[in-house]
């Protein structure tokens, strides 16, 4: 699938940027970057024309500046621009994700991304807060499923910290082959990459789910999550702002999740629950 990336400039910077993403997230965007004057987002095919984004209510804030351009995303584009900006990320003292050009770390987990049109460096806060979760988790033996799994960043993770099967599913085609390819790349041989969406999932079973994705689809698929994951078995959320707490947490429990603990970094948050036995 094809990418469209939306270029915003913001004249000042806040609040106007938290209210495009905000409203983006609301029209199904994947990905935001955050930049010192403004956003970058991103969306599958065809996404709003640039006449249906200026409608949006960043654009009528007093006071406040949007300007925006849409171009297509060529793969061999992206890869370029990753390259020249990419600086390895640390999630405490642990982990490290890194190009393969970079140098080896001593990190007990050392993970080498290579993306193409795939989101999930750990450059992104949502990433960077699984990622840090997971460290708290014993994966050990377990089967989990990362759900929208981008680059397999936490996929790959979830295998170095023991898992002994992981599912990773993503919607989009390249995401599915660069998944495969960072793992390969990492020497992990229990992750399977495949291309769709929650419905692949009846008849599974998992010991945790992660989930990084946006609130939307994470409301819409908590039923099924919930049906796959074991008694005792944990879910993993992120991909959404603290205002999306309630609504996330109200639709867990509806479907017989108990709300652990979550956290919030730089205004995304991760959300963490566990499946009721019985």
């Amino acid at each position: 699938m094809n990418y469209k990336e939306y270029v915003f400039k913001v004249t000042p910077v806040l609040p106007g940027r938290e209210v495009l993403i905000a409203e983006l997230s609301e029209l199904n965007f994947e990905s935001f970057v955050e930049e010192p004057d403004g956003l970058k987002a991103y969306i599958q095919e065809e996404g709003p024309t640039k006449e249906e984004i200026e409608g949006l209510m960043a654009f009528q804030i007093e006071g406040t500046s949007v300007e925006v351009t849409i171009s297509d995303m060529a793969r061999e584009n992206w890869n370029a621009k990753w390259e020249s900006d990419f600086q390895p990320i640390f999630v405490g003292d642990d982990v490290v994700v890194r190009a393969p050009f970079h140098e080896k770390t001593s990190a007990q987990y050392d993970l080498l991304i290579q993306p193409k049109m795939s989101f999930g460096t750990g450059h992104h806060d949502t990433t960077w807060l699984m990622m840090e979760r997971m460290l708290s988790m014993d994966l050990e033996g377990k089967a989990v499923l990362d759900m929208g799994s981008g680059t397999g960043v936490l996929a790959i993770l979830a295998e170095k910290r023991g898992a002994s099967k992981v599912d990773a599913i993503d919607i989009d085609d390249w995401s599915q082959e660069n998944c495969q390819e960072n793992a390969d790349l990492n020497g992990c041989k229990l992750i399977k990459a495949e291309i769709g969406d929650a419905a692949l999932l009846p008849g599974r079973a998992f010991d945790v789910v992660l989930a990084n994705i946006n609130r939307n689809v994470l409301v819409t698929d908590m039923p099924v999550y919930s049906s796959v994951l074991k008694p005792n078995g944990l879910l993993q959320l992120s991909g959404f702002f603290p205002t999306d707490q309630d609504i996330l947490v109200a639709s867990a429990t509806e479907n017989g999740l108990t709300f652990v603990a979550g956290k919030e970094r730089n205004g995304w948050m991760t959300l963490g629950f566990v499946k009721n036995e019985g």
